[in-house]
């Protein structure tokens, strides 16, 4: 019930927002120019697989495919926000069922990323800029990043590396690895290990 009523409330806001790229489905391809400093949030009903990477490119790319169960149902769409881009994946008939999608978004390096997804391992590498989210279960796998982070996922191991932030990666059940991190970073698990290696970190100025 969850599911249909986020969908319906995606469908309302599709009404009266302007559209970049109107619901579709899967496969999907498609790039937007993307202004200075953008936000990209994702907001994925569907779940799946997400990567995310920032690059030299001034576009934002999303791909988003199927792993090899074909979902008939899933839609995706993309449009402005006052901030920036928001995509959305979800389902027209079962809302209750996650697909098994994987979702691939390609962004400038100075972006802001947020990201809410209802299920599937995330891989985060070349930002700088803030990222922050939450998946209900998966693997957060974080490389190169720069800024704030707070991000979580309620079961599955996350890993922090090469990266200069400040902030805090969560498991409710997982192990966290940071490894060779800067800044001003906790890792956190409410049930499993964590392990620190080359771990520097900065005092925040008051």
């Amino acid at each position: 019930m969850l599911h249909a009523l986020s969908n319906m409330v995606l469908f309302a806001q599709l009404a009266v927002t302007p559209t970049v790229h109107a619901p579709s489905k899967v496969p999907f391809d498609t790039a937007v120019a993307a202004p200075a400093l953008a936000s990209v949030a994702l907001a994925l009903e569907a779940g799946g697989a997400v990567r995310i990477v920032g690059g030299d490119s001034k576009v934002v790319r999303v791909k988003v495919t199927d792993r090899g169960r074909p979902c008939a149902d899933c839609i995706v769409a993309v449009y402005h926000t006052p901030n920036g881009l928001e995509v959305r994946t979800g389902r027209t008939r079962a809302h209750d069922r996650l697909a098994d999608l994987l979702v691939q978004v390609e962004v400038p390096t100075q972006t802001n990323v947020t990201l809410t997804s209802a299920g599937g391992a995330v891989d985060i590498e070349g930002i700088d800029g803030t990222v922050s989210g939450t998946t209900e279960y998966g693997a957060l796998n974080l490389f190169r990043l720069s800024g704030p982070l707070l991000i979580e996922t309620k079961r599955g191991d996350v890993t922090l590396r090469q990266s200069y932030v400040r902030g805090r990666v969560h498991t409710n059940a997982g192990r966290v690895l940071l490894e060779d991190v800067g800044g001003n970073v906790r890792g956190t698990t409410g049930r499993g290990t964590i392990v620190e290696r080359r771990v520097e970190r900065v005092p925040t100025a008051p």
